[in-house]
């Protein structure tokens, strides 16, 4: 009995220390793991910051100067303030910035080409009260890191790909997709498409569900289920097709593609307005055929904006197309 016992013990222990060694390995891989990781990354620190305290990022990229500015998270381009920006694209910028690590530091050699010139992709950004310039060079071709310099430093660098990446954008690739009318198909109460015809109007009402119109009269109503469905305003009692107000609504809340804050429609072909009525007010978006797409303005809204041909050809849609078919 005591040598089963004494077995036992012994079988404990070597799981136990089994086990320690494991974790310890598991330990050891992920330390070198990290290092590894932080290696392909830079250990040359050049520019660290806390996200907070950056105020302008400002980035030349072929030829095109787009600064940046942010206050309370939202971010707007000094050259047109107007211009709605992507702030996925501006917060990975300053991610890139915050913690912008070398893999080496090297002596540029004379009569060598790193790929520096007018053109170069420069970026600029002021964190804390401090200052830095940042001009990335041509890729080098054994390690595929890419060249830099920093202002004031006579020392060249070289950082990975990825950190230069996120900064050539041109202001089209920096514009990000929104509604411009600050539609949602939830708020919108009513809609009066002006399409060619006569125009007409959609309107939704509260009505009792299909399962409670045979409820005795005399019940008390605030048992009544109610629900929201569509009705033509001049032909409330005809049944709407749901699919296509459904469609509808989602057109008149989808996002814009581009966006021109100094744009002209005024030679473009008109094709519909749709005057749409929320909680907040009416807004009316007009939308255009232009020679090279299909284009969308909002009123008291100055900029001109890019829309596909689906959200046209959906507001376009015939009044007889919204009934139901009998």
């Amino acid at each position: 009995m005591k040598t089963k016992q004494r077995t036992l013990i012994v079988l404990l222990v070597l799981v136990f220390l089994a086990g320690g060694a494991f974790a310890a390995l598991t330990a050891k891989n992920e330390q070198a793991a990290q290092a590894e990781s932080a290696a392909a990354e830079g250990t040359i620190p050049l520019s660290s910051f806390a996200a907070g305290d950056l105020t302008e990022l400002a980035v030349t990229y072929n030829g095109e100067t787009n600064t940046l500015t942010v206050a309370d998270g939202s971010w707007t381009l000094a050259e047109d303030p107007a211009y709605h920006l992507d702030a996925t694209a501006c917060n990975t910028m300053v991610t890139a910035l915050s913690a912008l690590n070398a893999k080496r530091q090297l002596t540029e050699e004379p009569g060598e080409n790193y790929g520096f010139t007018d053109e170069s992709l420069t970026v600029t950004v002021t964190a804390a009260g401090e200052t830095n310039t940042f001009t990335f060079g041509a890729e080098n071709a054994a390690t595929g890191d890419i060249y830099l310099k920093k202002a004031g430093d006579d020392a060249l660098y070289t950082v990975a790909a990825s950190k230069a990446a996120c900064f050539a954008l041109s202001r089209t690739e920096l514009f990000g997709a929104f509604n411009p009318a600050g539609l949602t198909r939830s708020a919108i109460e009513s809609v009066t498409l002006a399409c060619g015809d006569e125009p007409f109007t959609l309107t939704a009402v509260s009505e009792a569900a299909e399962s409670d119109r045979s409820v005795d009269s005399k019940s008390d109503s605030d048992s009544t289920a109610y629900t929201t469905v569509w009705r033509l305003a001049d032909a409330p009692d005809a049944e709407l097709d749901e699919t296509q107000v459904s469609s509808l609504l989602s057109a008149l809340s989808s996002y814009v593609t581009a966006q021109d804050p100094h744009g002209d429609a005024s030679g473009m072909k008109q094709l519909a307005a749709a005057t749409v009525r929320t909680a907040d007010g009416e807004r009316t978006l007009t939308y255009y055929e232009g020679t090279d797409g299909y284009y969308l303005t909002v009123s008291g809204d100055a900029s001109l904006y890019t829309v596909d041909a689906a959200t046209v050809q959906t507001v376009c849609t015939a009044k007889d197309r919204y009934k139901a078919a009998s």
